[in-house]
């Protein structure tokens, strides 16, 4: 009797062993975050009616849209933000608490990620400070760059930790900043440079570029806008603002111009 009640339980132990198993999601090879920066939470659905099928409307469609997110400060600067969606911390605990800040040690503002340990890999690559529009960018003392001033652990950390250093983990950006903060202290951040107009990353990340990079950037994937223009995909009577495209506020960014089109110049 007792025999027969022990192999009862083990077999109900295993079905319900394999009934666990066999509900445990598989778990996703690639985790994409991607971060739109100065992309208020309503403008998506205030615009929606002009996206396509894909993007936006793809990602309401068949995914989570959430409708009543809040975070905890005031201060919405590239860093600031990017750095909460990375670490699920409020600035007070990241440190990442604006683009620039006063360095009570050396008496200067510093720029958020700047590390002078860690130098640029590429050459000319540096900032101009003569034609940089990133006002916070050309404050830096520096052109080295690392998370080092991140100051809790980030979702990137957390997903290497887990998988024991398996996970590839990189981020892209064309701020420095934003990819720094996403890729955390266990990732590979690449940014655009746009006094080479090559993405480059620090000595932080490598000791050289590995060979997939140079050959990127041997491409000149950004010279395919030479010459070309930016312009509306639809009738400008179709946008909300469509007939307020030139206002006395807005500012004239690195010889774009206010209005549609906006020209590209030959930037060999």
């Amino acid at each position: 009797m007792h025999t027969a009640t022990n192999h009862v339980l083990i077999l109900l132990s295993l079905l319900v062993a394999n009934a666990s198993a066999a509900s445990e999601p598989t778990p996703p090879k690639l985790i994409l975050q991607i971060t739109v920066d100065q992309l208020r939470g309503d403008l998506p659905e205030r615009y929606m009616k002009n996206m396509g099928e894909g993007g936006f409307r793809y990602l309401k469609n068949k995914g989570i849209w959430y409708l009543n997110a809040h975070y905890g400060h005031s201060n919405t600067e590239t860093v600031v933000g990017h750095t909460s969606l990375a670490t699920g911390a409020d600035p007070s605990e990241h440190g990442m608490v604006s683009n620039v800040w006063f360095d009570r040690d050396t008496g200067k503002l510093a720029y958020n990620i700047e590390d002078k340990r860690y130098h640029i890999l590429s050459a000319n690559a540096d900032i101009d400070k003569d034609t940089e529009v990133d006002a916070s960018q050309a404050l830096a003392s520096t052109d080295g760059r690392s998370p080092a001033n991140i100051l809790v652990s980030t979702f990137s950390d957390e997903l290497a930790l887990a998988t024991n250093g398996k996970a590839k983990i990189f981020a892209a950006s064309v701020k420095d900043r934003g990819a720094v903060t996403l890729a955390g202290h266990s990732g590979k951040a690449f940014w655009f440079s746009k006094t080479s107009g090559e993405f480059i990353t620090s000595s932080y990340y490598y000791d050289k570029y590995p060979a997939w990079v140079t050959d990127w950037n041997k491409q000149k994937k950004n010279i395919i806008y030479n010459n070309k223009s930016w312009i509306l995909s639809q009738k400008k009577s179709a946008y909300i603002f469509g007939n307020d495209d030139n206002q006395s506020w807005e500012v004239d960014v690195a010889g774009f111009g206010k209005t549609f089109p906006h020209e590209y110049e030959d930037v060999e």
